[in-house]
């Protein structure tokens, strides 16, 4: 471009000229301090939660929180003592590897969603609360049906006999 069409004054802001804050060295550390000693002092934070180590320490669970991950905890330990229970049975009548549970039908077989994302997305939340009860040769899928509709499909695998 020619010089002609150029400005005879250079216009400048002040964030383009300064490289960072103008603020002192400190000021956010100090901040920080005086904001958690005001959180103490308000009863939003007692001295225990408060550790040196640990500047934040994890929130503690109130609420739908807290009782969703117990309830979740209890589920789990009542899956494993079934589990544990089944494998006494299968121990004392002594079966094989080979047999397999033949009756498992989980309940989101055959449900339909909008989206692939969200049908494998249940998919995943049902094998994290239910793995100790699916076998181990139960394979799930989505099936598409049509434009927005999904369907969860499940099947055993096929073995060579």
């Amino acid at each position: 471009m020619s010089e002609q069409y150029r400005g005879t004054i250079r216009q400048s802001f002040a964030w383009w000229d300064v490289g960072g804050a103008d603020i002192p060295i400190g000021t956010f550390q100090d901040f920080d301090e005086k904001f958690k000693a005001w959180e103490r002092r308000r009863g939003f934070k007692t001295d225990e939660e408060v550790n040196p180590d640990n500047p934040e320490p994890a929130k503690i669970l109130r609420g739908n929180a807290l009782r969703a991950k117990l309830a979740l905890e209890s589920k789990k330990r009542v899956l494993a003592a079934e589990a544990a229970k089944q494998a006494k049975k299968d121990a004392k009548k002594k079966l094989t590897a080979k047999a397999k549970p033949t009756r498992f039908s989980p309940d989101i077989v055959g449900k339909r969603y909008t989206s692939d994302a969200n049908a494998k997305r249940r998919i995943k939340e049902f094998i994290f609360k239910n793995y100790l009860i699916i076998p181990p040769d139960y394979v799930f899928g989505v099936n598409k049906i049509d434009w927005g509709i999904y369907e969860i499909t499940g099947c055993r695998k096929q073995t060579k006999n």
